[in-house]
């Protein structure tokens, strides 16, 4: 699980020729500036799978699942749960990962292709301008997002800009910012990827109201035992500026929450 909800916490090698020298040694030095910004325990896992990867094969495109075997598959899903939490490279395309991906194998082996500290500064202004960039575009779209769940028959649009929806009455007396609550829940990206999901775990889980995102904490307020909802949450409410693991920087975010019980 991602934990996204709380607050306290969620190629074939590219070779630098003459013809992208320059962006491909920025984006390799990214190894350096990822590092400091999601932390050196990710970074670690990721080294223990990518060292087990193919130089001739691409780290981003080209595996099929019918090709791998059963540890291969493993060690594919361990990659891919690191990137899922890897979100500040969700502002690079393809291409670019792969650039970095090369970075991340080469300094693995010790095959560097040029000195990387001469490039941190064009490698941080670069990687912060495409952070920049794609929360511009995810503030943009989640504006439209709003707008669309707030025109939905039956949605509310409090004054700090949560949309409620309510999918299912319950009964009793609602929760206060200060009790916990037992809930299930599934929480999406505006494109419907799902970050985290306790529905598809199948466990429930407890937590206090006033430890969540602000989206959270007012939304279940509204909602009585046995009830469910859909809460559409602005990135103000949510995750803001910084993003958290798999959210990306402005993202509005979609749960789905079935409020099991006031504890």
């Amino acid at each position: 699980s991602t934990g996204a909800f709380k607050a306290e916490v969620h190629q074939t090698r590219v070779s630098l020729s003459s013809n992208h020298l320059t962006g491909g040694k920025m984006l390799a030095t990214m190894l350096t500036v990822v590092g400091a910004s999601t932390g050196l325990a990710r970074l670690s896992a990721s080294r223990a799978l990518l060292s087990h990867a193919s130089p001739s094969r691409s780290f981003v495109r080209g595996i099929k699942a019918s090709s791998l075997s059963e540890d291969s598959k493993a060690l594919y899903a361990l990659g891919a749960n690191i990137g899922q939490q890897l979100g500040d490279l969700k502002c690079l395309k393809g291409a670019e990962l792969d650039t970095v991906l090369s970075g991340v194998r080469d300094a693995l082996t010790n095959n560097l292709q040029f000195e990387v500290a001469e490039y941190a500064q064009s490698a941080a202004a670069l990687f912060s301008a495409k952070q920049m960039a794609a929360a511009s575009k995810m503030a943009e779209v989640g504006m439209t997002i709003l707008a669309d769940a707030a025109a939905e028959p039956g949605a509310t649009k409090s004054l700090s800009g949560l949309i409620y929806k309510e999918v299912m009455a319950g009964s009793g007396t609602s929760p206060t910012a200060s009790q916990t609550v037992r809930v299930h829940y599934e929480g999406r990206l505006v494109d419907g990827t799902v970050f985290d999901s306790s529905i598809a775990r199948g466990e429930p889980i407890e937590f206090p109201l006033d430890r969540v995102i602000k989206g959270w904490t007012e939304g279940l307020q509204m909602m009585k035992p046995g009830g469910k909802a859909k809460l559409t949450i602005p990135s103000d409410l949510a995750y803001g500026d910084g993003g958290q693991g798999p959210i990306p920087a402005k993202a509005t975010l979609i749960f789905d929450v079935e409020l099991i019980a006031v504890m």
